[in-house]
């Protein structure tokens, strides 16, 4: 929402101070929640509200209505009850940020109580359905992409910052530099991940290095980095080649090998470490169907 104007000289500055405290903790989407803001800052301001100071619960509830209501940017319909979930989420580290610096005195995002709706459930792939997004693949550099979304459970930030150097064959490994909350994490390869990688590396990325090109491991065809919006898309174009009638994202690829991993018999812990999720409770919503532990080496995927 960069292009909705804030006219507000405080509400500019307050867009400025928020995002440089939230660089400051170590968010890893402070463009998100501040932009997010802004939404909500525009909203306010059209209302003619021009003291962040007299903002009422009455108004934080006006504008969740009109999120509610407003079409989504980015594909037909509305806002998702994940999204709505973000803003609330956002507005609350801003009045929380607000209060910590003694600019209001109290949070008005934290009294109201919204019945968003239980968010939809993420749908697993099966390992068919994994073999069918392959053969749907047009070239080395799409094979890739799927092997690092679901062969390395990666976020698309992570493969977005993926470099060439992260990716050590040799040793059957793959380096998280830099993942959420700024942890690094190494990752095992299976035998069919290290063959995509490979192929990709020797056969697929030299039709996109460009004079000057980054050393990201997924180029395009400008020899720059992939972008997340790119990669996400990539995901979506394959999808659309198959039969496949499940939603089908990258997060979607990572909860599918974590589901898949679990399956097999790996440990718990093992997928905690492999996705790189902070606490292993976050891991526990993909063991439903957990089987009886087996040798950890013996449980890497080589089903595709």
């Amino acid at each position: 929402m960069k292009h909705l104007p804030i006219y507000n000289i405080d509400y500019q500055r307050l867009l400025t101070e928020l995002k440089t405290a939230l660089e400051a903790k170590g968010y890893t989407q402070v463009y998100m929640h501040v932009s997010m803001v802004r939404e909500f800052l525009f909203f306010t301001e059209s209302r003619n509200i021009n003291d962040i100071k007299t903002v009422k619960a009455g108004d934080i509830v006006a504008y969740y209505e009109y999120l509610r209501e407003r079409p989504n940017q980015r594909r037909e319909g509305g806002l998702s009850n994940s999204m709505l979930k973000h803003h609330l989420f956002s507005l609350r580290l801003f009045f929380d940020y607000l209060m910590d610096t003694g600019q209001v005195d109290g949070s008005p995002a934290r009294l109201p109580k919204f019945n968003i709706g239980k968010g939809r459930e993420r749908e697993v792939l099966t390992i068919e359905e994994i073999k069918l997004l392959y053969k749907a693949a047009i070239d080395k550099r799409e094979r890739a992409v799927l092997s690092l979304a679901y062969g390395c459970g990666l976020r698309r930030s992570e493969i977005q910052a993926l470099n060439v150097g992260d990716v050590i064959l040799s040793k059957g490994l793959l380096v998280v530099r830099d993942g959420k909350g700024h942890k690094s994490r190494t990752i095992p390869l299976s035998e069919n991940v290290i063959k995509e990688l490979k192929e990709y590396l020797i056969y697929g990325r030299g039709k996109y290095i460009r004079e000057g090109a980054e050393p990201a491991f997924i180029l395009n065809y400008l020899g720059e980095r992939l972008t997340g919006g790119h990669i996400n898309n990539l995901i979506l174009y394959i999808a659309k080649r198959t039969t496949i009638t499940k939603h089908i994202s990258l997060h979607n690829l990572r909860h599918s090998i974590a589901t898949h991993l679990l399956d097999q018999g790996a440990d718990i812990e093992f997928v905690k470490n492999f996705l790189g999720h902070a606490c292993i409770d976050t891991s526990h919503i993909y063991a439903k169907r957990r089987k009886q532990k087996l040798n950890l080496k013996n449980a890497i995927y080589e089903n595709y």
